[in-house]
C-alpha cells in the first residue's frame, strides 16, 4: 500500500468538531442468502476541518463508506466515529448531498432549504429563520426563493442542496458525486463555490468523486481505492496552493499518480 501522510493539509477548525474515524470498517451486502463483500477493513482518519475525496473503481464501495459515516447503514463490522464517539445514525451534525439534489417538487427553494428545522419543530425560531435567509443568499438563490425545483436550472438545484445540507450547522459534510451530472462549465463554477462554503463555514468535508481532476482540485488529502471489496491503496496529500491550476507540474504529478494507482 502506497501511502503519503499529510502535513500541512490538515486545516482545524478552532472550537468546532468534524473528526471522522473509521477502524476496520467492513461492509457487505446479501443476495440469495450470499455475502457480497464491498469494503474490507477501512480504516483511515479525518480531522476536524479537512477536506477529503475519495476515489476509486466504479462500484468499489465509496457511495457505502459514505452512507457509514452518515449513519444511513451500520457497518458489518468495525466501527465508525465522529469526534470519538461511534456513528449509530443520523444526526444534524452530520450532513449530506446526494448526486440528485432531491428537492420536494411542491415546495419552494425557501421551505426546502428550511425543511430541516421544520422536521425538528424549529420553523419559525427567528435564529433559524435568519439561518435559512443567510443560505439563500450564501448560495446565491436570494431571486429564486419562491421559486419550485422544476424552475431551477440542475446548478441552481444543487446550490439549494447544498443549503438545505448547511442550514443546520453541521460539523461534517458528505458529498456523494454532487456535481457529476452537471455541464463543465456549471460544474467548475460549483467546485469553486464549494471551496469558498467549506472555507467559510469550517466543516469537515468528504466528497465521493470519480473525477481526479476535481479531487485535486477540491482536497486535502485523496483516498484512493481499490476495486470491490475496497481497500485503501493510497492516503495521498495534495500539498497544493489554492486556488489550484490544472496545469502547474505538482498538479499534474499527483494526476499521473493517482490514475496510475486506478489503473492497477
Amino acid at each position: 500500500m502506497v501511502t503519503t501522510t499529510t502535513t500541512q493539509a490538515t486545516r482545524r477548525v478552532a472550537s468546532a468538531g468534524g473528526a471522522i474515524d473509521t477502524v476496520g470498517v467492513t461492509q457487505a451486502f446479501w443476495a440469495h442468502h450470499t455475502p457480497l463483500p464491498v469494503l474490507d477493513e477501512v480504516t483511515l482518519s479525518v480531522p476536524a476541518g479537512q477536506f477529503v475525496s475519495l476515489v476509486g473503481p466504479s462500484g468499489c464501495g465509496k457511495s457505502t463508506l459514505l452512507r457509514l459515516i452518515a449513519g444511513l447503514d451500520r457497518p458489518v463490522a468495525g466501527h465508525v466515529y465522529a469526534d470519538g464517539h461511534e456513528v449509530t445514525g443520523p444526526d444534524p451534525s452530520r450532513g449530506i448531498v446526494f448526486q440528485d439534489p432531491t428537492l420536494l417538487p411542491w415546495l419552494s427553494v425557501e421551505k426546502n432549504i428550511g425543511l430541516g428545522p421544520q422536521v425538528q419543530g424549529r420553523r419559525d425560531d427567528p435564529f433559524v429563520v435568519e439561518r435559512v435567509n443567510a443560505m439563500i443568499d450564501l448560495v446565491g438563490l436570494g431571486s429564486f426563493r419562491d421559486a419550485l425545483p422544476a424552475q431551477l436550472s440542475g446548478g441552481m438545484a444543487q446550490r439549494a442542496a447544498l443549503a438545505r445540507a448547511l442550514v443546520n450547522r453541521p460539523q461534517i459534510l458528505l458529498f456523494d458525486e454532487p456535481l457529476g451530472k452537471l455541464d463543465a462549465l456549471t460544474r467548475a463554477t460549483l467546485q469553486t463555490e464549494i471551496v469558498r462554503l467549506w472555507r467559510d463555514q469550517g466543516f469537515t468535508g468528504v466528497m465521493v468523486t470519480h473525477d481526479v481532476e476535481e479531487a485535486l482540485l477540491l482536497s486535502d488529502r485523496v483516498i484512493v481505492f481499490s476495486a470491490r471489496p475496497a481497500r485503501v491503496l493510497a492516503d495521498i496529500c495534495v500539498d497544493l496552493e489554492r486556488p489550484r491550476a490544472q496545469d502547474a507540474a505538482g498538479f499534474r504529478e499527483l494526476r499521473r499518480e493517482i490514475l496510475a494507482l486506478l489503473r492497477q
